[in-house]
């Protein structure tokens, strides 16, 4: 593997840190020879909620929004090469911010960001990357619809909207979607690419969203 060459993916959790389903995707990155480090709000601790209001006032109290912008930022400024970002729920809308900050956002050559809700506070971000997020079907705070009108309007990104709800791939959350964790995880085990940034690694990636998520 040219490791000099290859992107890098950082994958950023959501406020329940590091679920088994974010540890498993890691791992597929790292077995395929594809460069990959989990961000973690809470540093390597593992601590367990009894619900979502627990793990997020946990969040809150212990990183917070601008916490982790904070952490993002210094991350993508100690680590070479090209980066992928791949974030969840407030993972991804860290990423879409860290977008606006062009000393590292040139850095990030493609973003994946899944339900990111905190986005809706921050639709003035322009990204110049390929960007390509994925709405649950509905949010009990805001319209997901009108959200995706204005970034469609943007020239590098794109929306699907999923019929599931948000956290939709963590285990840990009562909306989880086994089958669509599960299915995500595989277009990473088949891949034999040892470059994220490949046609082929592209490819399967796009070909997935576009089924699971049209």
């Amino acid at each position: 593997m040219g490791t000099s060459k290859s992107m890098q993916i950082i994958i950023l959790p959501e406020i329940y840190g590091r679920t088994s389903f974010i540890s498993e995707l890691e791992t597929t990155f790292l077995e395929q020879g594809i460069p990959a480090k989990i961000l973690d709000p809470y540093g390597g601790k593992r601590p367990v909620f009894n619900d979502e209001q627990q793990a997020y006032d946990h969040f809150m109290r212990e990183c917070g929004h601008d916490g982790y912008l904070a952490l993002l930022q210094k991350e993508i400024q100690q680590t070479e090469g090209p980066l992928c970002l791949l974030g969840f729920s407030v993972g991804a809308s860290t990423a879409w911010r860290v977008l606006e900050h062009l000393d590292v956002a040139n850095r990030v050559q493609r973003f994946v960001g899944f339900y990111p809700g905190q986005i809706r506070h921050h639709l003035s971000i322009n990204p110049e990357c390929p960007t390509t997020l994925i709405f649950p079907r509905e949010e009990a705070h805001f319209s997901v619809q009108d959200s995706m009108d204005s970034l469609r309007k943007k020239d590098f990104v794109t929306c699907y909207q999923s019929t599931a709800l948000h956290g939709f791939m963590n285990p840990c959350s009562g909306n989880f979607v086994p089958e669509l964790s599960n299915e995500f995880l595989h277009v990473f085990q088949k891949s034999s690419c040892d470059d994220l940034g490949s046609n082929n690694w592209k490819c399967r990636l796009d070909r997935y969203l576009l089924k699971t998520f049209e």
